[in-house]
């Protein structure tokens, strides 16, 4: 979720990387995550937590491809709608990278796993927004590398 309203001071440096990333290598499919924090997401009726409502924080912070394709989701991970389009599509290995490591890159990263659908997790291109975001974020790896095996955390 490389949007406006989750860009703070420590995961800011993201957005250059990023567009470096996908500018420099070719891929067959761009998947953007974009959550719309309506009033019907988790994130309003289990936290109470009203933030990236508004277009401008729902705004992509990074350079958007002509080719991407974006998922839109009011929660952490993606629909098993979305796993089973990757599937249709031959897809069996994913990279991940963006916003937050210890929340919706974690999360999808088990959806894929989950679905047969190897995630590959970009650490230099993953941090968190939060504000023990270095302890998060390295957290989050660890588990990663537990979960999903050392060689597919990069």
């Amino acid at each position: 979720d490389m949007q406006k309203g989750f860009m703070k001071e420590s995961n800011n440096f993201l957005i250059d990387r990023i567009n470096e990333y996908i500018s420099k290598n070719h891929f067959d499919n761009i998947f953007l995550t974009q959550c719309i924090n309506n009033d019907n997401s988790p994130f309003q009726t289990i936290l109470n937590w009203n933030g990236v409502t508004t277009k401008e924080q729902q705004e992509f912070a990074i350079n958007v491809p002509d080719s991407a394709n974006i998922i839109v989701k009011n929660c952490y991970g993606i629909s098993p709608k979305d796993i089973e389009n990757f599937k249709n599509l031959g897809i069996k290995e994913i990279e991940i990278c963006g916003t937050d490591t210890d929340a919706c890159c974690l999360a999808i990263s088990f959806n894929l796993f989950d679905n047969n659908i190897k995630p590959i997790i970009l650490k230099d291109l993953c941090a968190s927004s939060a504000s023990s975001y270095k302890n998060n974020h390295n957290n989050a790896l660890d588990i990663m590398r537990r979960q999903f095996g050392s060689k597919n955390v990069r």
